[in-house]
């Protein structure tokens, strides 16, 4: 998903939990897929701005443990309801969009902590490394998920996932640094205009604004993948859930890869090369068709390696340049900026999937229509690759050399 708000450590599991029960336990239909990400993406469009000001106003690490505190309780009720027998849609749409809200609070939180702790090469490293951190708690999320009828009881699955925001907690209690005050200037009253400043640095500066229309149209894009997905592993290829929550383990091990080869590459190719090659995420579902002629398992496994690979390398580069090229002041603005613009995109690519799916379906069935909805996905995904040949991305090879004014 782009620079998305896959927060690291935490986002992974919730991400495949929820639509997971929805269509394995309430088998809701796709369009009710739709919606319940739309929703637990929306949260971004609606409080982006406005957390980012706040971010820039009060210390970072606190609210990190607030957050996942809150979306610990969120995720905990799910058992106790599944444990009575009153699990229910709506009760999921409830969870997704409190997750949604405070997940969107830590995103911004620790992408502004980031660099009061590191700088300059150390900061490309520590995005690394937590893209590293994300990418790996991918992993449970699929096994969670596919264990929901096989081996393992919705009650038990769900408790776990609720459990892994304590693991996040933890982590963020062992970091020693002492967080530097807010800056006296970024507590003054007011939010309209410092939301202004923010937005008006992202968008003038010459590197910010290709990346982030790059990261909104490809965030669309496999938004609408991520939502058919599942639908297209278990009603287009018929997979058990087991099956299907090993397909989504082979991308996120894809993606531990891709997060441990990211300097490797970047030095090798440069960081704009490598910006480019990461398009590879969107282009690779044009294989799809593929998985209705070829046998269905591998072939849907190798394209979801190809395009899980590369996820993590685009979300350290971009934080990274992101990062490097604003004030320490804006931080919480900018980085709020650019993904409410980004992520605005998600919940309206979770439902055009959904809708979308259901659309096809209704009119070529379940393999081809699910296909077709995949395939549609993976085009608009690709339409990254002009914007960001344009914005001359190509051209940046080293950090520190990659650090353009904004225009006035």
């Amino acid at each position: 998903m782009v620079d998305t708000g896959r927060t690291p450590g935490t986002r992974g599991a919730e991400a495949e939990v929820l639509p997971t029960v929805a269509v394995v336990v309430l088998h809701v239909g796709n369009a009710e897929v739709g919606v319940l990400n739309g929703i637990a993406t929306a949260a971004y469009p609606v409080l982006g701005l406005f957390t980012g000001v706040l971010m820039d106003r009060i210390r970072r690490r606190p609210a990190m443990i607030v957050a996942d505190l809150v979306r610990c309780a969120g995720f905990a009720t799910l058992p106790v309801a599944a444990a009575f027998d009153a699990l229910s849609l709506t009760h999921l749409y409830v969870v997704a969009a409190v997750s949604g809200v405070f997940s969107v609070l830590f995103d911004v939180a620790y992408q502004s902590y980031l660099p009061t702790l590191l700088t300059g090469e150390p900061l490309a490293r520590g995005n690394t490394r937590l893209e590293m951190s994300s990418s790996v708690s991918r992993l449970t999320g699929p096994t969670i998920g596919g264990a929901l009828q096989q081996g393992l009881a919705a009650t038990g699955a769900l408790a776990a996932n609720a459990l892994s925001f304590l693991a996040s907690v933890v982590g963020v209690l062992l970091v020693r640094t002492t967080e530097p005050a807010p800056a006296a200037h970024a507590t003054s009253t007011g939010v309209w205009r410092p939301i202004a400043e923010g937005l008006r640095f992202l968008w003038h500066h010459p590197l910010l604004r290709p990346l982030t229309l790059a990261a909104g149209l490809r965030n669309f894009g496999m938004s609408v993948v991520r939502t058919v997905l599942l639908l297209f592993l278990y009603r287009a290829l018929s997979l058990s859930p087991g099956v299907a929550g090993a397909v989504l383990t082979a991308g996120a091990v894809a993606a531990v890869a891709g997060a441990t080869l990211s300097g490797r590459l970047t030095r090798r190719l440069g960081v704009g090369r490598t910006l480019l090659l990461t398009g590879c995420e969107g282009l690779a579902w044009l294989a799809v068709p593929l998985a209705l002629v070829l046998p269905p398992l591998g072939t849907v496994v190798t394209i979801m390696v190809v395009s899980s690979l590369w996820l993590p390398i685009w979300n350290a580069l971009v934080t990274t340049l992101r990062q490097q090229v604003t004030e320490p002041r804006l931080l919480g603005r900018v980085h709020a900026s650019a993904r409410t613009i980004n992520l605005s995109t998600l919940p309206l690519g979770a439902l055009a999937g959904g809708a979308l799916a259901q659309l096809l379906t209704n009119t070529y069935g379940n393999r081809i229509g699910l296909t077709l909805a995949l395939t549609t996905g993976a085009a608009v995904a690709a339409l990254s690759l002009p914007t960001l040949l344009a914005g001359k991305i190509r051209r940046i090879h080293h950090y520190e050399a990659s650090v353009p004014t904004a225009e006035p």
